[in-house]
């Protein structure tokens, strides 16, 4: 069997992949704020040199090592709890909470850094009225520092914002084109043509027949009206239509068709994206013989949790297909459910596995 491969990964923008722990962007973080803090020191040597004589080669390397560890510390507190958030709090779903608290537990962690960082440089610096010079200049690189962890969350904000926008729409136009693919298939003059055809013929020479046939053509027609707005329906329900949609076919094809369900009855609540099936019979019929000599067999099964829709390949010479109404199906399961739809095939199977939610 070959497996077609129709789905495609996407690109992490900068600022979705900077907070992440890889070696180069742990580098790139670690360095921007270990010169920002080795700033941030002279800053606070510079306030105070009028304080005695202080100068910057006084400035103990000590310091330096309490400044740079103090400032990743907070940065990188910043983005674990950012991450640790984006797991039971993810955007956008709780958006107004998620900031609230990324905010208030954001401002804590800032807090208790600068109140012991302040607290060992005060005890360490032996100069008169030097501790309001190193509290603000501490405080205002903390803040900044905080500033630039939350730029990048607020930037992972804002593009899953967008992503997820970006997703309803696709939706939307997704469940547009297939139910416009889908009423197109149903209504389209081909098979309205070859129905009444068939309708006017039994009229004629089997009325019982007609009747049978005509009430599977509501059906037909109804579910597709019915069904046209929802995103999930039964299994149960969706194989209700199948079966009056196969009926139509069976009507027309005779004895060049065959069909064989199993189905199991645990599975009858689960729910399938309308026309699913329609669709995978349509194409059945429509790209593969179907005589007498060479019936077309179609086998319906449930599995677990999947649904199987497979059909016996002898394909049409003039037999052509573009595989849009496939990629649509493969699109639309992909925006329901994370378990992937599978499509296997060979020269004489084509087979689709589709998951039950």
């Amino acid at each position: 069997m070959k497996c077609l491969d129709l789905h495609s990964k996407k690109r992490q923008a900068l600022a979705t992949r900077l907070p992440s722990y890889t070696p180069a962007n742990l580098f790139i973080r670690i360095t921007i704020v270990s010169l920002i803090a080795v700033g941030v020191l002279h800053l606070i040597s510079a306030v105070m040199k009028p304080l005695d004589g202080y100068s910057d080669e006084k400035i103990p390397a000590v310091f330096y090592v309490v400044m740079i560890l103090s400032f990743t510390i907070l940065a990188e507190l910043q983005i674990i709890l950012d991450n640790i958030l984006e797991r039971f709090f993810p955007i956008p779903d709780k958006i107004k909470l998620r900031i609230m608290i990324q905010v208030a537990v954001g401002i804590l962690f800032l807090i208790v850094t600068h109140s012991l960082v302040s607290s060992y440089l005060v005890a360490q610096v032996d100069i008169p009225n030097a501790k309001p010079g190193i509290m603000m200049g501490l405080l205002t690189g903390l803040v900044f520092v905080q500033m630039i962890a939350n730029s990048l969350a607020i930037a992972r904000f804002t593009r899953k914002w967008m992503d997820a926008q970006d997703e309803m729409a696709e939706m939307k136009r997704e469940k547009l084109n297939m139910d416009y693919n889908s009423l197109q298939d149903q209504l389209n003059p081909h098979f309205l043509f070859n129905n009444l055809s068939v309708l006017k013929s039994l009229i004629i020479y089997d009325q019982d027949k007609a009747v049978d046939f005509t009430e599977n053509f509501t059906d037909v027609y109804r579910y597709v009206l019915q069904s046209k707005d929802k995103r999930l329906v039964k299994l149960s329900d969706e194989l209700g239509f199948v079966e009056s949609y196969i009926g139509l076919h069976k009507e027309r094809l005779g004895k060049g068709i065959e069909v064989k369900s199993v189905i199991d009855k645990d599975t009858l609540d689960k729910d399938i994206a309308p026309l699913t099936m329609q669709l995978l019979i349509e194409n059945a019929i429509k790209h593969n013989i179907s005589s007498r000599e060479t019936p077309l067999q179609i086998e319906i099964n449930t599995e677990k949790e999947y649904l199987t829709v497979a059909n016996t390949m002898n394909l049409r010479d003039s037999s052509y297909s573009t595989k849009t109404g496939l990629r649509n199906l493969v699109k639309r399961y992909e925006m329901l459910t994370s378990n992937e739809l599978v499509v296997q095939h060979n020269e004489v199977r084509f087979e689709v596995k589709i998951p039950l939610l």
